[in-house]
């Protein structure tokens, strides 16, 4: 039997309620049944964009916080959204991607030109993606199943609403699924794996079959390289981020660096690319990705930015977000200080 059809009936629901219980508290991580569930439909998800290939023909890199634990299980925290990003050439139709991209970025007109058809295609791209999600949800015969476009997010944001059975204790995680799109990678997808569930480790609940999916996944030098020029940036540009769910940025890293993940120091194609498509397509004031190249990328923000991103991480662990109590803070930042030194020591003496 699936888990899916659990969710068919009143009295099936009930008894999906009592199964994520239990499962929760045979769970060798010890994941909350709120967790269990909503990874449920991370998973099922996942399925449908690549093995029922709802992508349709781009070339779709699974990227993020969700991929480090589902893929890799390098991060220890549960990581709730689907972070997806579209080759760049791909989403502008490109049939010369150097040509392409030597056109865009001669001017800033040009810049803005191709980012506001890019935008436009990226819009289209993600309604229909909508649309052939809720086509395939109505199969299911799920009450409350949809996908949603965030109107608001010029096609960079898809929500997918299921009937949850579970109660969360707390409100730092999302009721729905969050797909996250854009056009920000130059990397293509280079590592293909298969993910599963969280509640198929569960042995007592093995009669039941759960989804699974055979995923393309980022290439770890980019996925790096992403996340350490996200710090820079969270840590450099002028406008107040946000404090709400930042914090887990830094923990990534740190857990990344931890295990070895990929290297800084060697990656050197990863990181022109990536400083090259942040420089020209997703500038932010204040921030200036060159540094990073050059010896000068901050990944430790000033004092009083950094206090708010500390009282974030422990919001996270209060919220029950991780599988394991994580590293103290503190320890977190001063291993990633270490790092950001000998990047810039390094950079510094290649551009002698």
């Amino acid at each position: 039997m699936s888990i899916l059809d659990f969710y068919a009936s009143p009295e099936k629901r009930e008894e999906l309620k009592a199964l994520l219980i239990l499962a929760g508290q045979k769970h060798p991580d010890g994941l909350a049944p709120n967790f269990l569930e909503k990874d449920i439909w991370v998973t099922e998800i996942l399925r449908l964009l690549y093995d029922e290939k709802l992508l349709g023909d781009m070339s779709v890199a699974f990227k993020g916080g969700t991929a480090l634990s589902k893929c890799w299980k390098v991060i220890e925290r549960f990581s709730e959204d689907i972070d997806l990003s579209i080759h760049w050439a791909d989403l502008a139709e490109a049939d010369d991607e150097v040509e392409a991209w030597e056109k865009s970025v001669q001017s800033g007109s040009q810049q803005q030109k191709f980012r506001k058809k890019q935008q436009a295609r990226l819009m289209a791209w993600s309604a229909s993606l909508v649309e052939k999600l809720n086509e395939r949800f109505a199969q299911y015969g799920i009450d409350e199943l949809k996908a949603e476009l965030d109107e608001d997010s010029k096609g960079e944001k898809v929500n997918v609403h299921f009937p949850r059975v579970t109660a969360n204790d707390s409100d730092y995680q999302l009721d729905y699924v969050l797909l996250e799109f854009g056009g920000r990678n130059r990397g293509r997808p280079t590592k293909f794996h298969e993910v599963g569930c969280y509640l198929s480790e569960v042995d007592e609940l093995s009669a039941i079959s759960c989804p699974e999916a055979n995923v393309q996944a980022y290439d770890a030098d980019y996925i790096l390289w992403e996340k350490l020029t996200a710090l820079h940036q969270f840590s450099t540009q002028e406008r107040e981020p946000s404090f709400n769910r930042l914090a887990r940025h830094w923990y990534d890293v740190d857990c990344l660096l931890q295990a070895q993940f990929a290297d800084p120091l060697v990656s050197e194609q990863a990181m022109h690319d990536v400083v090259e498509m942040k420089s020209y397509r997703w500038a932010e004031k204040g921030v200036d990705y060159n540094l990073a190249s050059s010896g000068g990328i901050k990944l430790i923000p000033d004092a009083d930015r950094l206090e708010g991103i500390a009282k974030d991480h422990q919001d996270a662990v209060d919220g029950g977000m991780f599988f394991s109590v994580p590293d103290d803070f503190v320890m977190i930042i001063e291993r990633i200080r270490k790092t950001q030194d000998e990047i810039n020591t390094s950079r510094q003496i290649k551009n002698k």
